[in-house]
Order: C-alpha cells, then sequence, then structure tokens
C-alpha cells in the first residue's frame, strides 16, 4: 500500500484518485499518523434472491374503513388559519 501525506493527496489529488481507481489503496497522513485511505469503491454484487417485484397492500383500500374521505367540516389548517384571524 502506497502512503503519502495529507499535502501530496491535496497538490495532485487527480494523479492519486486515478491510481486509487485503478485498484491500488493509498493511505493518506497527517502529522505522520494515518488519516484517510483513498481506495476504489467496492465492486457491486447483484443477489438474485434479492425480490425486486414486490407486490405491496393497497394500503389505501385498507385505511378506508377508518378514514373516510369525506369528513364534512372545516380542515384543520382552516380552523388554525380562522384562530389567528381572530386573535390578531
Amino acid at each position: 500500500m502506497k502512503t503519502i501525506t495529507a499535502e501530496q493527496a491535496a497538490e495532485e489529488f487527480k494523479k492519486y484518485s486515478d491510481v486509487a481507481h485503478r485498484g491500488e489503496k493509498i493511505m493518506v497522513t497527517l502529522d505522520g499518523k494515518p488519516w484517510v485511505l483513498l481506495s476504489p469503491p467496492p465492486a457491486v454484487i447483484i443477489n438474485p434472491a434479492i425480490r425486486t417485484d414486490v407486490d405491496w397492500p393497497n394500503f389505501d383500500a385498507r385505511l378506508a374503513p377508518h378514514y373516510p374521505v369525506n369528513v364534512p367540516g372545516p380542515t384543520a389548517a382552516e380552523i388554525l388559519a380562522k384562530d389567528r384571524e381572530d386573535r390578531f
């Protein structure tokens, strides 16, 4: 693993990021101590066991008996707006 200073990383970031992109890991030190590690991104692993065709339940239909769509009267926002008008 290659080791460089933070100053080197800042001055030649393009060079070192290209090296890391090609697969080499680079340890960046700050005040002589390990600070960050430049490395390529992890390979994407596609798991065939993961389902992407999930059949979601119809939540609106399940909640409809408990929360009717047409509730008579003003909304909460309208009540609060009226209350504010009355006070100010």
